[in-house]
């Protein structure tokens, strides 16, 4: 990563009268193991034949050892030895280096509800991408898989014996649990994720033994192993018996009564929800420390309101080519802190461990590295899929207001916008140059990505943008200079966003934009609200134009959710709540979209169906040669650094240049588990 550019803030410093550093300083022994290789390949069978997912096998350890702290509690009879604690064939993990058992993590979070930074740290997937090449899918949650020739059927196997982090055994009931008691319960659940029902109907899944179970589908879903790649404990795993006593099916009916009375609930299904959902189903929060886990960490305590510890889970399930016990890190710590100023001071005095995609930005790159020398951290080189990618989005369902409806999906509008912003001149003043700008696209490293994709509308061009608005008929300006819209009110336009949980530098970007378009007479504004004002709004189609970062842009994750670049959901960003909601209840909610938006749905369902990455990605690309000439959002950033930030001393770490972000889920992707300390320390 280039240190010595000149750093040009002449913009920012016009508009904010402040620095950023103003600103932080301010705020003051068992049986023969699968092994993950770097020959795993996704193994082709003939077409006659279930296409099998297998990986290669390499000598494995001969026995199991464990970190000294699970020793001491062996030899004092609190735990099983280790070889009863793994499965029968543990996953191995094969690392550039055998790790030493030890140490601390130090991290903060900005939100109590959610660790948007730290859940690469214990979100285990159902299957995962090797790090190897970010292309092969590989086992993780789930041992192996068969596909059947027409990807209606697939058969999954679990571990044998896998644990819990509370010892009791992973099997098929805690499957069958989730479908039938949890996922399709007419009590808990009025339908079921739309990927569960593929093809119009639910899936339907059947239970072979204590170890298999396949799940078929109504329509082809060659995409499916891409799914479960996103997919953690909560779903396809839930610990049945932990929660089947909160379960009125199960539960002892007085049982249940007086748990409701403590908790303060009024019905089993409240009751249920709320334990279930460990604070977040999706893995941003880690879970109370009693309820059982698959992580390699698992929460200890939690003294005080926005701390919390998390330890090893003693029953985690992989170990490295020496045969010890995965994780090497002992302890996690995460504090809470109130913005994101208070977490640049403390990363920059050498308070913190580990600061993630969230918590960073190129935008504070400079005062990482002036405190870098002098202190224990250092700042990673990697490529961000997340953080810093800042892209607009202009409503076009906009639920109270028809006049500018019309205009936002007028297809002038939105080039308009694009071409009005001087992307480079953002890049100088609030990135340092160090960001390459562009268009909402996939990112360089996509078989998706044509430079004509981030090319699109991305040039500055003040001249193109005043004309784009004058041949829509806005010629019409009141004394200020601002433009009227047909029914004779100022065309205003206000950005609206949730600021830190955006990133960093979301309210510096979001001030610079509207300056430019206040220049073509539009009233533009900008304004930071709570993120549940922000999904509350923005889901009911209030908010004129959302800002989000655009993950989502490699191909770990952009051929399974493009919601940023068609409107496929409801919440955060895309191009039109309303459209995301009629997409996803099957036409039944929301507004129907124009034919060429739903154009772009039968391109997105063809990407989901074949088998064939090549049909898979001829069909994405239909997709973005359209978004070329017809854009719906405001790009930004095209590719940046993401300056992470870990200690000195730590080992195994991701290489550099690669992307780190949601599409990776964090840092999950490259096996954090493995991570260590020099001596332990």
């Amino acid at each position: 990563m280039s240190t010595h550019r000149t750093l040009h803030r002449r913009r920012f410093l016009q508009l904010s009268g402040t620095t950023t550093a103003a600103i932080v300083l301010a705020a003051c022994g068992g049986p023969e193991p699968e092994i993950i290789t770097e020959e795993a390949v996704v193994e082709e069978a003939p077409k006659e034949a279930p296409k099998e997912v297998m990986v290669e096998e390499v000598e494995a350890p001969s026995q199991y050892s464990e970190s000294p702290r699970l020793a001491e509690m062996v030899a004092n009879g609190e735990l099983p030895p280790v070889a009863e604690r793994l499965p029968v064939s543990p996953l191995v993990l094969p690392r550039a280096e055998i790790g030493e058992y030890g140490g601390l993590v130090r991290m903060i979070h900005l939100d109590p509800s959610s660790f948007v930074s730290q859940y690469g740290w214990f979100a285990e997937r159902m299957l995962t991408y090797s790090d190897l090449d970010l292309k092969t899918i590989v086992p993780n949650l789930f041992a192996s898989w068969e596909v059947s020739d027409d990807a209606t059927h697939y058969t999954f196997h679990l571990h044998e014996g896998m644990r819990w982090s509370d010892g009791e055994l992973v099997t098929t009931d805690d499957v069958d649990f989730w479908w039938n008691s949890i996922a399709t319960h007419p009590e808990i659940s009025s339908s079921v994720w739309w990927v569960y029902r593929h093809g119009g109907e639910n899936m339907k899944l059947e239970i072979h033994d204590n170890y298999t179970f396949s799940v078929t589908f109504a329509a082809p879903f060659g995409n499916f192993p891409a799914y479960l790649t996103r997919r953690i404990q909560g779903d396809f795993l839930l610990p049945s018996h932990y929660l089947q006593q909160f379960h009125a099916d199960f539960a002892d009916a007085s049982d249940l009564s007086a748990m409701l009375e403590e908790a303060e609930y009024e019905t089993w299904v409240q009751l249920l929800s709320n334990t279930r959902s460990g604070r977040s189903i999706w893995g941003t929060r880690p879970n109370s420390p009693e309820y059982p886990m698959l992580s390699a960490w698992i929460v200890d305590k939690e003294p005080q309101q926005g701390l919390v510890l998390m330890k090893r889970n003693p029953y985690y399930w992989k170990v490295d080519t020496a045969g010890q016990q995965l994780p090497y890190v002992e302890d996690l710590r995460m504090d809470f802190v109130a913005n994101h100023e208070i977490a640049t001071q403390k990363t920059i005095q050498g308070e913190l461990d580990y600061v993630g995609p969230h918590d960073v930005s190129i935008a504070r790159f400079p005062l990482y590295k002036e405190n870098e020398p002098n202190q224990h951290y250092q700042v990673m080189d990697y490529t961000s899929c997340m953080t810093d990618r800042y892209t607009l989005y202009p409503n076009h369902t906009l639920a109270e207001d028809a006049v500018l409806q019309e205009i936002v999906r007028h297809p002038n509008f939105v080039k308009a916008l694009n071409v009005a912003i001087d992307r480079e001149e953002i890049n100088q003043n609030l990135f340092f140059g160090l960001a390459k700008m562009g268009q909402l696209a996939p990112m360089p490293n996509s078989q998706y990505y044509k430079p004509a994709y981030v090319e699109a509308y991305a040039q500055y061009d003040a001249d193109m943008a005043n004309q784009l608005l004058d041949d829509m008929g806005l010629t019409e300006r009141n004394s200020d200079g601002f433009r009227l819209r047909p029914d004779g009110e100022v065309l205003k336009f206000n950005i609206e966003h949730s600021g830190p949980r955006v990133g960093v530098a979301t309210h510096e970007f979001t001030e610079i934009v509207v300056t430019f378009w206040r220049e073509i007479g539009i009233d533009a504004s900008t304004k930071e609200v709570q993120i549940s004002l922000y999904d509350e709004r923005w889901s009911q189609g209030l908010i004129h134009c959302g800002c989000w970062h655009a993950d989502r842009c490699t191909d770990l994750l952009l051929p399974v959710e493009m919601r940023w670049f068609i409107p496929t959901n409801i919440g955060q960003g895309g191009a039109a709540p309303l459209w995301g909601q009629w997409f996803r209840s099957a036409g039944q909610e929301g507004e129907e979209p124009p034919a060429e938006i739903q154009t772009l749905y039968d391109h997105y369902n063809t990407m989901n169906t074949v088998l064939d990455e090549a049909e898979r990605v001829a069909a994405g690309q239909k997709i973005f040669d359209w978004l070329a000439e017809n854009p719906l959002a405001v790009g930004s950033v095209s590719e940046s650094p993401a300056p992470l930030i870990f200690p000195k001393t730590m080992r195994n770490l991701p290489q550099a240049g690669v992307p780190v972000g949601w599409d990776t889920y964090g840092i999950s992707t490259y096996h954090p588990e493995a991570f260590y300390y020099e001596d332990g320390a």
